[in-house]
């Protein structure tokens, strides 16, 4: 191995490690009395799994729990449902005002959510779907990350696969079913998960759109938690975003190789 080789590697554990630290701190204050945590411990004196069993009896965890998988999940399916078609028609096909329309479609990046939080605001109670989940999931359908990623990735597949699949007479939406889809699978992981993660994560825009504590996503029933008032203290609170983040950590592991692969091809 060489020295630039060993100094990426050594550069990139450390960088691992710093992004470890609080997520390991996080899990050892889960089993922490508060004693442990206030005199700022990282092994615990006592394992203590009081915690998890005070905040899934006093908060309704349960709940946010369900409705951010809903919402995460639905919102997720219907990026890909709406982004798939997008991309190829951007990628693949010829019409006029292409070009434009893909630019157009890539303004996303430049405007910020929140400069656009109240006319979306309005839009959405219009609807009727204020403090339902529906009003989540309909305004992440349009995703200018999700066309980026899967167009960028359907434009290096080769002309030859498509070219062979119209002489045996495949029309496009064959073409894009049977033919392309099944090669993007990396990318379209990638941009699942990508998608899942930051609608798992989003606080802003739920805390809007929200008025029952019942209708709370985990990150925004996190923060009512912490601000209560029924003496539920930090090691709960550490164990309640335990919890929360476990099912980020677990797409992760299992979807990495395929997230990896479909990024580094979109970007070529």
């Amino acid at each position: 191995m060489t020295l630039k080789r060993w100094v990426l590697t050594i550069f990139a554990v450390l960088i691992g490690f710093l992004y470890l630290v609080p997520l390991i701190w996080m899990t050892f204050a889960s089993f922490q009395t508060e004693k442990d945590i206030l005199a700022g411990k990282w092994i615990p004196s006592i394992w203590f799994i009081d915690n998890y069993k005070i905040v899934l009896q006093r908060a309704k965890i349960g709940a946010w729990f369900r409705n951010s998988l809903l919402s995460a999940s639905g919102a997720t399916l219907g990026i890909l449902f709406v982004c798939i078609p997008a991309a190829y028609a951007l990628s693949r096909m010829e019409f006029p005002g292409r070009k434009l329309l893909y630019i157009l479609s890539l303004t996303g990046f430049m405007i910020p959510n929140q400069a656009i939080a109240i006319p979306l605001y309005l839009i959405v109670r219009k609807m009727g779907l204020v403090n339902n989940l529906l009003g989540i999931i309909i305004p992440a359908l349009p995703s200018s990350m999700a066309v980026f990623i899967l167009s960028q990735f359907m434009k290096a597949i080769p002309l030859d696969y498509e070219e062979a699949a119209r002489l045996d007479g495949a029309g496009e939406l064959d073409i894009m079913l049977k033919v392309i889809l099944p090669m993007s699978i990396p990318a379209i992981v990638t941009v699942a998960v990508l998608h899942f993660t930051w609608i798992w994560n989003d606080f802003f825009w739920p805390l809007i759109i929200m008025t029952s504590e019942k209708m709370y996503t985990l990150p925004v029933g996190l923060v009512a938690l912490a601000g209560s008032d029924v003496n539920i203290r930090y090691g709960p609170i550490m164990a309640a975003n335990v919890i929360a983040s476990l099912p980020v950590i677990v797409i992760y592991l299992f979807m990495q190789r395929y997230i990896t692969r479909g990024v580094i091809l979109s970007l070529r």
